[in-house]
């Protein structure tokens, strides 16, 4: 299973064909910006495979966040159950 992930862009490189993106935990990534070379340092957007495929607000990002924390929550409450 892949998950789409909510990152910050925190570095543009020269090319603007590559940002480097960190991702909620801290962990950064060096990602392609071909599809969205218009970035900027402090946009948050949403990285599948190596690739930034869209551009989101803060909220935006923060909610998804939310979400996956909650998915997480509710599964590990599940496995404690069962």
């Amino acid at each position: 299973m892949c998950l789409i992930l909510p990152s910050r862009v925190v570095a543009v490189k020269a090319d603007e064909v590559e940002v480097e993106v960190e991702l909620n935990d801290g962990q950064r990534a060096l990602v392609s910006a071909a599809l969205k070379p218009d970035l900027a340092v402090g946009d948050y957007v949403l990285v599948d495979r190596g690739l930034v495929v869209e551009t989101i607000d803060a909220d935006e990002a923060q909610a998804i966040l939310t979400m996956y924390r909650e998915i997480g929550d509710l599964l590990e409450a599940e496995d404690a159950v069962a």
